[in-house]
């Protein structure tokens, strides 16, 4: 059978339709009457009719979807370019896809077969009866939706929209960087510093030809637009961010935000990309909010939260005597408060109670701090640099005690020695002596461009954030748009070789985190680091 529509990428991605839902709003727009691009909207977006009931759709052999399931970004996606997994080929429905004439040997038909452009009749008969504008059977997986005329007509005033465009300035792509408030400022530094230098690097045009990588005559490199990079520092309390970043994104709109640097607190930066569209990659955090249902932003991890993870996974493996948790951590610091929270909430899923200890923020650590606690009690320090130097003057305490790599910030944990021994460390990042070959070429990138290694971790996060947009920026320059840019980022994540300080990035259709696994490590003493005491594991 001829095919111009190959098979759907199958139950997963009809399964992630409700978490590609279009931006807030679309759901108030949809409802209004005559407002076709609306209705087409939510049709596409959320297989959801402008009286709010389901769109239903049958394929071949009787299987009937409805709702998300039939709404077609679960196999075109957003952008309505389509994509591939395996052998199974999902071609666009943007608007140059569908609606002009695509010659013999051109076009998204695997096989090069051409056909006449489509109109309103003949895109409605392909959507209904699964026949292709030049009469040949579309493949059977291709849902065959049973659509009023005026549905037609709202679906293809949508396709024609796809993909959108970018506002350009003089072929200049604008980007941001988001600072939040209290940020040191040699880590703002350290971020801002990698991503010029890469921005610098790619406004530099290609590399000269040398060698085995001159290219054939009459072949030339293909040179992208400039970038130009802008650096949006928050101030105050997160209530007022979000009138700060739509002020920033007023005076100049953005195509994306790339990098940037906070704690734990972020909402209104992620609600920001999300309320407007604004690709927002792979920020530095020391938490990350919740992602489930949003599409813009991506994150390289979830930090602190991800270390609760493999403390619960741990503790759910211990006998229930050794189960007694209390969690130690500073008022007033989110990022300890949000991972605490975490533990706590997966640690009751299993039956395990905890308790807390928190310390008021200016205050020293007594001697007796942990007095009370049983012999057999679990700690974990949710605690920054500063605190675990003073453990020196703290009796040892717990039989099994935890502490967090992401608050520590560094490798050189200030543990004091009589507290080592019984400690382990949730680690989200690649063992040191197994990710030097993957660092060797970052520090070799700093230094030839004149950059110290000041911050490994921001430096770090930071190149793979400029790494991964310029290649998807290379994929995506003849369809520049935001949603087709989050959409090679998802594609490209897993083949990428710049993997920072992470054991492994990948990213699937509706995944918002990249690194999903890390270890639990013990001091090492005879060697001075740290070694794992069993396999890499995802929480």
């Amino acid at each position: 059978m001829r095919r111009t529509f190959r098979a759907a990428l199958g139950a997963l991605m009809l399964s992630l339709a409700g978490a590609l839902a279009a931006p807030a709003g679309a759901a108030d727009a949809a409802a209004r009457p005559g407002d076709l691009l609306a209705q087409g909207r939510a049709l596409y977006l959320e297989g959801r009719r402008a009286d709010g009931s389901a769109l239903t759709a049958v394929r071949a052999g009787g299987l009937a979807l409805a709702g998300a399931e039939a709404a077609c970004v679960s196999c075109h996606r957003r952008s309505g370019m389509g994509g591939s997994e395996g052998r199974s080929y999902i071609p666009p429905i943007t608007a140059t896809a569908l609606f002009t004439a695509m010659p013999v040997g051109k076009g998204a038909s695997a096989i090069g077969d051409g056909r006449p452009a489509y109109g309103e009749a003949s895109l409605a008969h392909a959507l209904r009866e699964g026949v292709d504008a030049s009469g040949r059977p579309l493949d059977y997986l291709m849902p065959r939706y049973r659509l009023a005329d005026d549905e037609v007509s709202a679906l293809q005033a949508y396709l024609r929209t796809l993909p959108e465009r970018p506002a350009a300035d003089g072929g200049t792509v604008h980007f941001a960087t988001v600072i939040a408030p209290d940020v040191p400022r040699e880590r703002s530094e350290a971020m801002v510093g990698v991503l010029q230098a890469c921005f610098d690097e790619h406004n530099a045009g290609p590399r000269p030809e040398r060698g085995r990588h001159k290219l054939a005559a009459g072949m030339s490199q293909r040179e992208g637009r400039k970038w130009q990079l802008h650096v949006w520092n928050l101030e105050g309390p997160q209530a007022g961010w979000g009138s700060q970043l739509a002020r920033h994104a007023g005076e100049q709109p953005v195509f994306a935000v790339v990098g940037g640097v906070g704690g734990a607190q972020w909402e209104p930066v992620h609600g920001f990309c999300e309320r407007t569209g604004v690709p927002c990659v792979f920020p530095h955090l020391e938490a990350a909010p919740a992602a489930a249902g949003s599409f813009y932003p991506l994150y390289l991890g979830q930090g602190a939260l991800l270390e609760a993870g493999l403390v619960a996974r741990h503790l759910a493996q211990q006998p229930p005597a050794h189960r007694h948790v209390t969690q130690v951590l500073r008022e007033h610091d989110a990022a300890a408060q949000a991972a605490a929270a975490a533990l706590q909430q997966a640690l009751a899923e299993q039956g395990v109670e905890t308790g807390e200890l928190r310390i008021p923020a200016q205050a020293p650590l007594a001697p007796g701090l942990f007095s009370r606690l049983q012999a057999q009690e679990t700690l974990v320090l949710w605690l920054r640099p500063a605190d675990l130097a003073q453990l020196a003057g703290v009796a040892p305490a717990g039989a099994q005690v935890f502490v967090s790599a992401t608050l520590a910030q560094r490798d050189e944990v200030p543990l004091p020695q009589a507290w080592r021994a019984r400690t382990l460390m949730a680690y989200p990042f690649e063992l040191p002596q197994q990710r030097a070959r993957v660092t060797t070429p970052m520090r070799q990138w700093l230094q030839e461009r004149g950059l110290a290694l000041t911050d490994e971790r921001v430096q770090a996060d930071a190149f793979v954030a400029c790494r991964a947009l310029r290649t998807a920026m290379l994929e995506a320059e003849d369809h520049l748009g935001r949603d087709y840019l989050v959409e090679r980022l998802e594609t490209n994540m897993e083949r990428t070789t710049a993997t920072g300080l992470y054991p492994r990035l990948a990213l699937g259709i509706g995944q918002r985190f990249a690194s999903k696994s890390g270890y639990l490590v013990r001091f090492d003493e005879a060697r001075g680091g740290f070694a794992a005491i069993g396999e890499r594991v995802a929480p």
